[in-house]
């Protein structure tokens, strides 16, 4: 019983904190838009030249559904920045897993039940995935850098 009592003193807010800082929110509005407006932008003015309309769907949906997986994951891992290094870094590592294991279903249910396109779906969350977890990881090492850590 002692233990759950721990977890929860270390999960339990010390102060009514907002969920993000100035300095996330600054950085989420500016890299993050920025990269969704490059990332969206460059996908409809490909997209819209040479792919047809069953790869477009699928891009956009892929792209979409890995954007907002990315702005969960960005939110808990700047709401667990200032939990001790060990909670920080599970939640940090499982909420990348927990986004993987979430694109696979995703795509799975998008394959069997929805029927599209796979390239196009795979194309879309690849790109987009991989854009928004360079972006998170720089911010989480930039992040580290500036509390001394």
């Amino acid at each position: 019983m002692s233990s759950i009592n721990q977890v929860m003193h270390i999960l339990k807010p010390v102060d009514s904190k907002p969920l993000i800082s100035r300095q996330a929110t600054k950085y989420f509005l500016l890299w993050f838009t920025g990269l969704s407006v490059v990332l969206y932008g460059t996908a409809f003015f490909t997209l819209s030249t040479f792919a047809d309309p069953a790869f477009r769907l699928a891009c956009y949906t892929g792209m979409a559904l890995c954007t907002l997986m990315s702005i969960v994951s960005f939110l808990l891992v700047e709401s667990a920045m200032d939990k001790p290094n060990d909670l920080f870094m599970g939640i940090a590592f499982g909420s990348i897993f927990v986004r993987i294991f979430t694109a696979v279903f995703a795509f799975a249910f998008a394959q069997f039940v929805l029927k599209l396109a796979p390239f196009g779906m795979a194309t879309g969350m690849l790109v987009t995935y991989f854009s928004y977890l360079v972006i998170e990881l720089i911010y989480i090492h930039k992040k580290q850098l500036d509390r001394g850590q």
